[in-house]
């Protein structure tokens, strides 16, 4: 079974959203969950875990084993025909996640639904491998939470982490921000309030998806 978890701190950002998201999901039957920390304990084999936080894919691939994980954006992206928001000849810019450095598939279908969307994509030098970016969560302490509910996963982050003070990091999203010579997606929650803070004009993808943008 395919089991969506709509990120509590996305749902707390982007509320409609969010929201419209969760409905989405349900119209392809796939059953929505709530908070993936007690949530993941109703995966089992052969299960799949649909995600849309970086987070929370750590906490699920940690404590769930028996079931896959894998982005929301990969699986809407594997949907022939899926109907998605008509944006032909606008411009943005990708702004990839540095926890999902890594994850190739992921990448991929990102870009696979901003194309389908119509988007003249932007790459950045610095993304996919090379990205260093993830909004201040690289500059903030591994929250204890976090650490307890998925000590491997986390404990491989904190030597990524340098902390710094809540006015350094805004100079850091301004720095960030500044680079950016239009509107900017990201599929991050961290990266997208980075972004903001640093007062770039930035839309997490999922807004993009459910024509619940902001403007």
């Amino acid at each position: 079974m395919v089991h969506y978890y709509p990120s509590c701190n996305f749902t707390r950002l982007r509320p409609e959203a969010s929201a419209a998201a969760k409905e989405w999901m349900a119209s392809l039957g796939v059953a929505v969950e709530g908070c993936c920390r007690p949530g993941h304990k109703k995966l089992g084999p052969g299960d799949t875990a649909l995600t849309v936080c970086q987070t929370c894919d750590m906490v699920i691939g940690e404590n769930a084993p028996q079931a896959a994980v894998q982005s929301a954006w990969e699986y809407l992206d594997s949907i022939p025909g899926l109907k998605l928001p008509d944006h032909t000849g606008e411009r943005i810019i990708l702004r990839d996640c540095w926890r999902a450095r890594h994850n190739i598939p992921l990448q991929d279908a990102v870009r696979s639904l901003l194309r389908k969307m119509g988007y003249m994509v932007v790459e950045l030098p610095d993304n996919r491998e090379k990205t260093v970016f993830d909004g201040e969560w690289l500059y903030r302490p591994v929250a204890p939470g976090n650490l307890k509910m998925a000590p491997k996963a986390f404990a491989q982050i904190e030597p990524y982490v340098t902390p710094l003070s809540p006015a350094e990091q805004k100079a850091r999203m301004a720095a960030y921000a500044a680079r950016l010579d239009g509107k900017a997606v990201v599929y991050c929650n961290a990266c997208l309030t980075g972004l903001l803070d640093g007062g770039a004009d930035a839309v997490h993808l999922m807004e993009l998806l459910t024509g619940t943008e902001k403007r």
